[in-house]
């Protein structure tokens, strides 16, 4: 007579060597799910900042075009000619720099705000003068913008921040 149990040992080790295979799919199914949830937010975080380095190169030449915008000439010694002519191109770098604006807002690039109280993440203090109008600690003057992408930043604002007005004695 076959003991019962002879006959259901090869059958429990099956199942039981079926459930370990299975138990075993399913964590590498679950590794493998996870390795590329990871490797997807990887990308976009590498895709967010692969122009850094190329946005940080450009922005002295940024520098230079909003410095050359501020200087416009002072049309009232020009024939009207002329005056129109330029007033025609200083519209055109107008232009040019709200589609460089519209551009770096679809890219996550924006100039670091520079008024208020001074932050040291966001700005660089290069000197202190003394102000009436400005309260201590805040931002006096902009010597030169700052940028961030997509919150970090790439260079921080270099300011000048007020101090009180100190009475000579």
């Amino acid at each position: 007579m076959k003991n019962n149990m002879d006959d259901n040992t090869p059958n429990e080790q099956l199942k039981a060597q079926c459930e370990e295979y299975l138990a075993g799919w399913k964590r590498a199914q679950a590794d493998y799910a996870n390795l590329k949830r990871e490797t997807e937010k990887e990308r976009i975080e590498i895709s967010k900042f692969a122009n850094e380095r190329l946005l940080s190169s450009i922005l002295p030449a940024i520098d230079q075009y909003e410095l050359a915008l501020s200087h416009e000439p002072d049309l009232k010694e020009l024939t009207d000619e002329q005056a129109a002519r330029i007033k025609t191109w200083i519209a055109g770098l107008k232009a040019v720099r709200a589609l460089w604006e519209t551009a770096f807002a679809s890219i996550g690039l924006e100039q670091v705000k520079s008024d208020g109280a001074f932050d040291p993440s966001i700005h660089e203090a290069v000197g202190e003068e003394p102000s009436n109008e400005v309260p201590e600690g805040n931002v006096l003057r902009v010597n030169q913008s700052g940028w961030s992408l997509n919150g970090k930043v790439l260079r921080p604002a270099k300011v000048i921040i007020a101090k009180t007005n100190q009475p000579t004695i």
